[in-house]
């Protein structure tokens, strides 16, 4: 639910971030490699369209946190640099550069983070329109995650069109629902029910199972595979080691996007499909 204080600030909002149906579409990207997790098949596409990293600022050497350390870091600032430089070679294999936002990553800073107000001014400083915006589903309630979809949401209401996209790794925890992967369902699986329990409260999420399943064909997959192995420091954690979870073609081959839908059941826009 929202607290009292996020009412008030989503009230106040007022984006400087234009709508404008000719600018090229702008993918949030909380971290340096959500973009290439999630959305592939749009970076591999012809779609005009900016990828921004939106906590990407760099935190105080001197420190380590616990997912640094457990991938191997010994300080969070050369490891931040490190994942920086990871994700502007991923990118590049799609032929696409980062736009980075100065903003900590939650394991860097105290809750609860940016404003809207504060991202929406970094983010139009840098860039000051867009045709649609895609943003995080939240699926596994990552803050930064959170943060981002909230932003979208509150940019849908100024009447920009906005697509959530399933987060990887955590919209898998228990493998992609049967009307994803195209197979029978099975009796006592329900991931439906796992990732509704993210969705209850983004009143404009249309019904689940209306998402656009983005079906990767080999070559693509393999590609994405390639790209996602560029973050050296972070992709074995992200796997899973022995689990091979991302590395898994029946998991990295597919991408689930939702268009953000009015009250009246319209839309905005066109949903843009890879």
């Amino acid at each position: 639910m929202r607290t009292r204080r996020a009412a008030h600030e989503e009230s106040r909002f007022h984006a400087s971030l234009r709508t404008d149906p000719h600018a090229p579409e702008l993918v949030l990207s909380p971290h340096w490699d959500d973009a290439v997790l999630d959305c592939w098949s749009l970076l591999a596409s012809d779609h005009e369209l900016t990828v921004v990293n939106v906590f990407a600022g760099a935190p105080a050497p001197g420190r380590l946190t616990l997912w640094d350390a457990v991938t191997g870091a010994v300080d969070s600032a050369q490891r931040a640099a490190e994942r920086a430089a990871e994700d502007a070679v991923a990118l590049a294999r799609a032929g696409r550069k980062p736009l980075n936002l100065p903003f900590l990553d939650a394991q860097y800073r105290t809750p609860p983070g940016p404003t809207l107000d504060r991202l929406d001014r970094a983010l139009s400083t840098e860039v000051d329109s867009a045709s649609r915006v895609y943003v995080p589903a939240g699926l596994g309630s990552h803050p930064d995650h959170l943060l981002v979809r909230r932003y979208g949401r509150m940019l849908w209401r100024t009447g920009m069109p906005v697509t959530l996209y399933a987060d990887l790794p955590y919209c898998v925890q228990h493998g992609w629902p049967h009307w994803v992967e195209g197979r029978e369902p099975e009796p006592n699986r329900n991931i439906d029910a796992f990732w509704q329990s993210y969705l209850d409260d983004v009143p404009e999420m249309p019904p689940l199972r209306s998402a656009h399943v983005e079906r990767l064909d080999e070559p693509t997959a393999a590609a994405k595979l390639e790209a996602m192995a560029c973050y050296r420091t972070q992709f074995p954690a992200l796997d899973g080691g022995a689990k091979r979870l991302l590395s898994d073609p029946a998991i990295h081959g597919f991408e689930v996007r939702w268009e953000l839908a009015r009250d009246d059941g319209e839309r905005p826009g066109p949903a843009a499909s890879g």
